[in-house]
């Protein structure tokens, strides 16, 4: 894992623990519980953004349509990864749907805080 992966996912770490901190504090387990579910499905999109461009920049080199197909491919693994453990959350496990979403948020923002700097 990069340098700079390893930094953003502890800052999407430290954001979505003080999201459910605030949640454990004013409204007990289930909502922080809902919130570190939220913060693990934005690591988890982070994490499947990187493995992608990981592989991608260890095979050969792209053509410009290639490169296209991989990006769109990537999108939609990526959407349909949060899709999914929204449902697997809120349906399945039923979890606090404010707590979930102010989870996802606090991991995005750490993306934010962050960028992911790249040598190339």
């Amino acid at each position: 894992m990069l340098n700079g992966v390893r930094v953003a996912v502890l800052v999407q770490l430290v954001l979505v623990v003080v999201a459910a901190g605030i949640f454990l504090a004013a409204s007990g387990w289930g909502r922080a519980g809902s919130a570190l579910f939220g913060g693990v499905i934005a690591i988890g999109n982070l994490l499947l953004l990187e493995w992608r461009r990981g592989r991608t920049d260890r095979g050969p080199a792209l053509s410009a349509s290639q490169s296209i197909r991989v990006l769109y491919r990537s999108a939609l693994e990526r959407m349909g990864l949060v899709v999914m453990l929204f449902a697997v959350g809120l349906g399945l496990l039923r979890l606090d749907p404010l707590g979930l979403l102010t989870g996802f948020i606090a991991g995005q923002l750490g993306l934010l805080f962050t960028g992911i700097r790249r040598k190339n």
